[in-house]
């Protein structure tokens, strides 16, 4: 193919042409799965004239966008991609069709069913393929009556953002293949195919009446516990997951009745997550993050709830007028389109979104993530990650910004187990409004003490300070030399040109 292609996708290519072009590939997002794909897709045609290309996208976003890569596809960019969902129903004798899973489910398999008996070669790739472990989704797959090795026209390629967990995908790895290439982010880091980040994850404080509420609730969770288990004592000897799933069973045959412990454990819990997803100090320290971003930061906001979402994009707006967007799954199609046109062309700086948005959206612009509240869904978390890594001209570093409330059960950590280098603590303090790091005040005061020591005048220790706590919040302190010196070049000011050299300097005497 005319565009380059990584290092990591030779070889993903390779591995995947000695497995029978079958099986599963799990890259971080903005590496270049896309791409990939259309890869073993031209390569596959080659041997295959009449191969029958079938692209499945869990989301209408992602189907449009892999409509527009095919288009952009030099060894592909003579065959015109069909449609099939959305309201759409190409020819399905297309030799490319993309389809969005809903629709996919009652027609993509009695078309591979036709292909095979026409004789046609067929290759299915299905995008973030873990979403089709489900019993509705899985009936794509229902051409295969006993196994894939008793198609010998068949040829499938699985991409999802993480890695693949054994037993539990037994049910994908049956229709796909085995997991064939795992690429992550660190990988993808030193291979320079997404963009270097840093998480930086802010310790926030509940509001005292969310405090008094959350404490009551977890006193009542603990004797409703205790009573639970008295009642059915073989929930002591189950695992998490597997005590979440057995509660639920039991609310269900109590039709929730708020009397049985198990309905009422869940209610409880369910009242308490409220209270952590909605605190307002997730509002109230998005809000003053903003205030420390430049007007070219590119930032999209992630979201658990449409009404936390709605709230948080009308304070913006207020605030800032019409620099930001909100899309999720309650607008209508075309205002959705509306919004990310919007946010792509730059009309909007600013992307307010809820869960719909975290597959989907290929923007390399932008840089900022913050994430108000996070489930404990590894695929999500890399996948709202994904959204500001990859690789741009116009970008050499990105920022994920994660909120927790310190008092409650959310997790410290974003990415449990990341690099150290790649992460970076702040406290925030709703009453004063104000952001702590130890670490980086204990290194600015020595650098303040020491240019007082060095006789720097009034208005220069003035300009150290203003610099000093601009980078408090964006953690520049933790960027790479080399990408600092670049900006120390690049700088359209004299105070940016401050800023970087000071961040510089902490950099090199106290942060590394």
């Amino acid at each position: 193919m005319s565009r380059s292609i990584y290092s990591w996708q030779k070889e993903c290519l390779s591995a995947w042409q000695d497995n029978k072009c079958r099986g599963i590939v799990s890259a971080v997002t903005g590496s270049g799965k896309t791409f990939l794909a259309l890869c073993a897709a031209a390569s596959l045609l080659k041997q295959h004239p009449e191969l029958r290309i079938r692209i499945v996208a869990p989301t209408i976003a992602l189907a449009n966008q892999w409509r527009q890569a095919v288009i952009r596809t030099p060894d592909l960019k003579n065959i015109r991609p069909g449609f099939y969902g959305d309201g759409i129903r190409d020819d399905v004798d297309c030799q490319i069709m993309i389809y969005v899973i809903n629709s996919a489910r009652s027609g993509l398999a009695k078309h591979v069913r036709t292909d095979f008996a026409l004789g046609r070669h067929v290759l299915l790739i299905c995008d973030e393929c873990h979403r089709y472990k489900s019993k509705e989704n899985h009936r794509i797959f229902s051409f295969i009556e006993e196994n894939i090795d008793s198609l010998p026209l068949y040829s499938c390629l699985g991409l999802s953002a993480t890695p693949f967990n054994g037993d539990r995908d037994d049910r994908l790895t049956a229709v796909l293949g085995r997991e064939i290439y795992s690429y992550n982010i660190e990988s993808a880091i030193l291979d320079e195919t997404i963009a270097p980040f840093t998480v930086c994850q802010i310790a926030a404080d509940f509001l005292p009446d969310e405090l008094e509420e959350y404490r009551m609730l977890s006193h009542r969770i603990g004797l409703t516990l205790k009573k639970l288990k008295n009642t059915y004592p073989y929930l002591i000897d189950l695992s998490e997951s597997a005590f979440m799933k057995e509660v639920k069973r039991l609310a269900s045959l109590s039709d929730m009745d708020p009397e049985d412990p198990a309905a009422a454990f869940l209610m409880l819990s369910y009242q308490r997550k409220d209270i952590t997803v909605m605190a307002e100090t997730r509002i109230r320290c998005c809000m003053k993050l903003l205030e420390s971003m430049k007007s070219s930061d590119r930032i999209i906001i992630f979201s658990e709830r449409i009404e936390q979402a709605e709230g948080l994009y009308r304070l913006i707006s207020r605030r800032y007028g019409n620099i930001a967007g909100i899309y999720h799954s309650q607008m209508t199609r075309d205002a959705r389109i509306r919004v990310l046109g919007d946010f792509r062309e730059n009309r909007a700086r600013i992307l307010v979104s809820c869960r719909c948005l975290d597959e989907g959206l290929d923007v390399p612009d932008a840089n900022i993530g913050i994430v108000l509240s996070s489930s404990a869904v590894p695929r999500q978390r890399i996948q709202r990650l994904g959204r500001i890594v990859r690789c741009s001209t116009n970008k050499d570093s990105a920022v994920l910004y994660y909120i927790y409330v310190r008092e409650s059960t959310d997790d410290r950590a974003y990415l449990p187990g990341a690099d150290s280098r790649r992460v970076y603590d702040l406290r925030y303090y709703s009453r004063e409004d104000v952001f702590s790091n130890d670490m980086y005040e204990y290194a600015a005061a020595g650098m303040l003490a020491a240019a007082r020591s060095a006789g720097m005048n009034s208005s220069e220790q003035r300009e150290l300070r203003l610099c000093i706590n601009e980078g408090l919040c964006m953690p520049d302190c933790l960027l790479e030399p080399a990408v600092l010196k670049k900006r120390i070049r690049q700088a359209r000011s004299v105070h940016e040109k401050n800023y970087y050299n000071i961040m510089y300097k902490l950099s090199q005497k106290f942060i590394r």
